[in-house]
């Protein structure tokens, strides 16, 4: 037996209004049939000038002039769903509740109950149950079942819940809240008792997500005020599930907003230095600025201070500087360490700034009080800073760096761009000729100190210009022919023995030449559909090159700060068989057009050089100019 499609009333006093709204219904839809026109379903909000778009409280006029306020209940089925609109009273502050459900029905004419999966809307709210009920003349809300309740950017769900649709009040049992921006409580009871104020009963307060937060609060009860404070009874803070202190009385923030304070006391213990007791304060210096003062006491009289702050004035903008000082009485002396991160995109001309700085006092600081296990046994300092600006085929950059690595028994390695000078230029058709012209050029300003061995400064200015032949226009062969000539400049070199410094200039000038030919390429395409796809591609593409690098014959006497200054001479012919599968979706506007989900490559290279063979037998009795051979495999699912 089907259901029919306006549920009748149990009561009689309802069954007139349930005749009247069938009847009008069915004029509708007849009126439908007639003009030829399909049978919508019902929008859940109501359409402009039905009377049901008023503001709450306020009445519609009748066409006698007279105001009144109706209270008949809309209805309407889509694929076995009933959606509805009911409208309150201009007693019971107006407004129209929607939505949909799996059944509805008036159990009297003034207490309405939906079931299914129910989905009801009422101003700002929207609630969510296996079952509503709704008093019109109270205007109290029952639901039970998986209950949600949004409003804005809070939720709260549990097994039941009572609420009050005017004043936004309610009680939820089982129940779980998030409130923005990271505010998560849950409880065996939950009370909404304003419309920023909650009360818990035996619960959870915490600002992770996971089911096992990595720290919260149990509780007995709190009240809860958004921009406020969360007052907490009988707190037990864990970290994990791990108990591990417990205060009768703790006053949490619950603000959306920054706010000045102090942070949670954090607590540890060391073998050389004792217990500690770590100290921090909160301040807030406006919407774009804040800092934070540390304070760390020992066991063993360590006494440490610290700050950091962070700041972002614009969109683009910002940074973080953090400092540190502990006195050691072991070492009788302040130790410390400093580090500064800056970034700016929306520099004048279109230039893009950043810098990274840290330092530290002794190379010893990282082992002996640095806390990140990552930092404790590093062996490399870096600090840089940059502008940078593309515009066109152009960029510029210009680097300033320092990088120290740390050696055995207190030595150091240091070298520094005081600065780098960079300019380049991508490749640039001549004309309409099949020629391309690209540049790589630089300006240093070195500085090496290696141990007590080497402590020099020098410049270095380096070309690049390489010159492209595009010699195919052929779509399945591609035949392209390179050459360049790499000249540094160098104002000072290397002893013929690599000791020192000689104080003369040098000037190092290496040609190169490239081939390189793709082709002449097969493909086949098989009109087969899996999955998402319909038609696939095979592609069997050679490739084969040839690449030329000029000796130098004083390579020994330039200084190495960088790859610029590495040589790697070769004479190298190399050929690869590439195989790749391409795959066309059924859809292209959903899925995009056809990519390469499949690719083999068999590659293998040839020294042509003999003095420079590819492969070495471990003691050295043998050798052959031949290569090995490589594959690799590449999957996109």
């Amino acid at each position: 037996m089907s259901r029919p499609l306006v549920p009748r009333p149990r009561s009689r006093a309802a069954y007139g209004q349930w005749r009247q709204s069938r009847l009008i219904f069915s004029s509708v839809v007849l009126a439908g049939i007639l003009l030829g026109a399909p049978l919508a379903a019902q929008e859940e909000e109501p359409p402009a000038g039905s009377g049901y778009d008023q503001e709450p409280g306020q009445e519609r006029a009748s066409e006698g002039g007279e105001e009144q306020a109706t209270e008949e209940p809309t209805l309407a089925t889509i694929v076995d769903r009933i959606t509805f609109q009911i409208p309150f009273s201009a007693e019971k502050g107006g407004g129209t509740a929607t939505g949909s459900a799996g059944n509805l029905e008036y159990l009297r004419e003034d207490y309405v109950v939906a079931s299914g999966g129910v989905e009801f809307r009422y101003r700002d709210m929207k609630i969510q149950g296996d079952r509503i009920e709704v008093d019109l003349n109270t205007k109290q809300l029952t639901a039970m079942g998986d209950v949600i309740l949004d409003q804005g950017p809070r939720r709260l769900t549990g097994e039941t819940m009572t609420f009050d649709l005017e004043t936004k009040t309610g009680e939820f049992t089982n129940s779980k809240a998030f409130v923005d921006p990271d505010i998560f409580f849950e409880g065996e009871r939950i009370a909404k008792v304003g419309e920023d104020t909650y009360r818990v009963t035996k619960g959870i307060l915490t600002s992770c997500t996971a089911d096992s937060p990595a720290w919260s609060f149990r509780l007995s009860r709190a009240q809860i005020k958004v921009e406020g404070f969360a007052r907490i009874r009988n707190a037990r803070f864990r970290v994990k599930r791990l108990p591990l202190l417990y205060a009768p009385y703790i006053l949490y923030p619950a603000k959306t907003k920054r706010t000045s304070g102090f942070l949670f006391p954090n607590i540890g213990f060391s073998r050389q230095r004792g217990e500690v007791l770590g100290l921090a304060y909160f301040q807030t210096l406006g919407e774009s600025y804040d800092t934070t003062f540390f304070a760390d006491f020992y066991g063993e009289d360590y006494l440490g201070f610290g700050n950091e702050i962070r700041y972002r004035p614009t969109q683009s903008t910002r940074g973080i500087f953090e400092g540190y000082a502990i006195d050691d009485p072991i070492a009788d002396k302040v130790r410390w360490k400093v580090s500064w991160i800056h970034t700016s995109d929306d520099l004048p001309l279109g230039f893009r700034g950043v810098l990274r700085y840290q330092d530290f006092s002794d190379f010893n600081f990282f082992r002996d009080f640095e806390r990140d296990f990552g930092r404790t046994s590093i062996r490399r300092l870096l600090s840089s800073g940059f502008l940078a600006g593309n515009w066109g085929r152009h960029s510029l950059t210009i680097l300033a760096e320092k990088n120290t690595t740390f050696l055995s028994q207190g030595q150091e390695i240091t070298l520094q761009q005081l600065p780098e000078v960079e300019y380049r230029m991508r490749a640039t058709q001549l004309g309409k000729l099949p020629l391309y012209f690209d540049l790589l050029s630089s300006a240093h300003y070195l500085s090496v100190q290696r141990a007590d061995i080497i402590d020099n400064t020098y410049g270095r200015i380096d070309l690049l210009p390489q010159l492209t032949a595009s010699l195919s226009s052929l779509p399945w062969l591609s035949l392209s022919l390179s050459a360049a000539e790499r000249v540094t400049w160098y104002e000072d070199s290397i002893t013929e023995d690599g000791s020192d410094f000689s104080g003369e200039s040098l000037t190092r000038t290496v040609g190169s030449a490239r081939a390189d030919i793709v082709g002449p390429s097969f493909s086949r395409v098989f009109d087969k559909k899996i999955g998402k796809f319909a038609r696939f591609k095979h592609i069997i593409e050679p490739r084969w090159r040839y690449a030329f690098v000029d000796e130098f014959e004083d390579q020994s006497l330039v200084p190495l700060f960088d790859q610029v200054d590495r040589l790697a001479t070769n004479n190298i012919f190399s050929y690869a068989i590439v195989n790749r599968l391409l795959a066309k979706p059924k859809d292209e506007e959903e899925h995009g057009g056809a990519r390469e989900i499949l690719s083999l490559q068999i590659d293998q290279s040839f020294s042509l050089d003999n003095d420079r063979p590819f492969q070495r037998s471990r003691d050295r009795t043998r050798q052959t100019t031949r290569g090995p051979m490589s594959a690799r495999l590449r999957f996109n699912p």
